[in-house]
């Protein structure tokens, strides 16, 4: 019986911190696990609380050593992330006997430490990059956004074996930098489609229900959803409107300042993180999405799982998904007079929501699921580890004693 693809995946930061491209990790994580593969995941121990190792839904994750931000001193946290380079390489080359393939979730200094250790290894390199455009990966690391000197790792870390692409944008970027274009495969997020219930009444709620999911982070244009928000109950003042906050994050003091100066406190509803986000997306009525800057956003793709009506800016990402008029609004970032002018749309027409949101639904399910996404990564990996089989087979390698569980 053949062995089973051991793939360990890298991700920068993980549980307790929760954001896309953690959740997605974890969740592609798990179905490929049910799938067959053997996967294990590595990650930084930002969070002192946080058990080194632990189990988490059949997955073995390992948090390799950061001084947990150099214990919370103001302008020492970053030297944190040099550690995790040298912790996360030491990882990686000590525990090589346990893995194929090492994937890495999004580019950044952990990027440059998992590509040296899969050269010294012999082992093949995948890296998913998470943003595009003003936020995107190889700019925060030409910037050196997240840590000093990261613009100089960035060569290195764009020798990996393959590159995963949530959109076009990411293609172009990647191209831009220098990164061979066989080497890149345009592969989206998946989402557990049989998992979420789909709406089926689309009658408005009382109060009728607008709801935002995901980091409450100034590149999500929330500062336009308020200035939006408000227009609309100018627009509606006969109908009772609530609009749900479903996240937290560093631009949530500043979100509450704001919706006090527009007068909206009755009407806002900041939740919080929570784990029933689709119970919230049941109870929504439209959801809302007004992002700068998006790589591809797994809250819309539930959004439109749940067979919400969506209303979302129209960028690179939120664009590849949603086709305006057909399973969703689109409207010009930055832009809350044409934000309004949708929900405005949306909040009067039952008949639109509803072909929208039954639309939005089947798109997801014909192109987004995750056991789909799952099966094209297993067949990346397949084709990553045969490359790697034919390159070496001439060659012979030491060898290697597999370690028990």
């Amino acid at each position: 019986m053949a062995r089973p693809i051991r793939v360990l995946m890298v991700v920068r930061l993980f549980y307790p911190w929760i954001g896309g491209t953690e959740r997605q990790a974890h969740k592609l994580g798990k179905m490929l696990a049910e799938k067959g593969v053997e996967v294990r995941l590595v990650t930084g121990w930002w969070f002192r609380s946080t058990p080194q190792g632990e189990i988490i839904d059949g997955i073995s994750v390992f948090r390799n050593q950061t001084l947990w931000e150099f214990f919370g001193i103001r302008g020492l946290r970053k030297f944190g992330g040099y550690l995790y380079i040298l912790s996360l390489f030491w990882h990686l080359w000590r525990r090589q006997a346990d893995y194929d393939l090492i994937h890495v979730h999004g580019l950044n200094y952990h990027t440059f430490a998992a590509v040296l250790a899969g050269r010294w290894c012999n082992r093949k390199t995948l890296t998913k990059l998470a943003n595009s455009g003003a936020a995107s990966d190889i700019n925060k690391m030409r910037q050196n956004r997240q840590l000093a000197l990261a613009q100089y790792m960035l060569p290195t870390a764009l020798k990996c074996d393959r590159f995963v692409a949530l959109n076009k944008q990411v293609v172009r970027e990647l191209t831009g930098a220098g990164v061979p274009a066989q080497k890149i495969i345009e592969l989206a997020n998946g989402v557990e489609i049989d998992e979420i219930k789909a709406k089926t009444d689309y009658a408005l709620h009382h109060p009728a229900r607008l709801i935002y999911v995901g980091r409450l982070h100034q590149q999500k244009g929330l500062n336009i959803l308020m200035v939006a928000f408000q227009k609309l109950l100018q627009q509606q003042p006969q109908r009772q409107l609530c609009l749900q906050l479903v996240g937290d994050g560093p631009f949530r003091a500043e979100l509450e300042r704001l919706t006090d100066r527009l007068v909206l406190t009755q009407h806002v509803e900041f939740v919080g993180e929570t784990d029933q986000v689709f119970q919230y997306l049941r109870m929504a009525d439209i959801f809302v999405l007004p992002s700068n800057v998006e790589g591809l956003s797994n809250a819309l793709l539930e959004a439109m799982a749940s067979g919400l009506p969506v209303v979302v800016s129209n960028i690179p990402g939120n664009a590849e998904v949603v086709t305006d008029g057909k399973n969703g609004l689109l409207f010009a970032p930055g832009e809350p007079n044409a934000l309004a002018q949708c929900l405005h749309g949306l909040v009067e027409q039952p008949n639109l929501r509803a072909r929208l949101g039954t639309t939005a639904r089947q798109v997801v399910k014909d192109k987004y699921s995750l056991t789909a996404i799952a099966d094209r990564y297993i067949a990346l990996y397949q084709e990553m580890l045969s490359a790697k089989a034919e390159r070496y087979k001439h060659v012979k390698l030491p060898s290697v004693k597999i370690m028990e569980k």
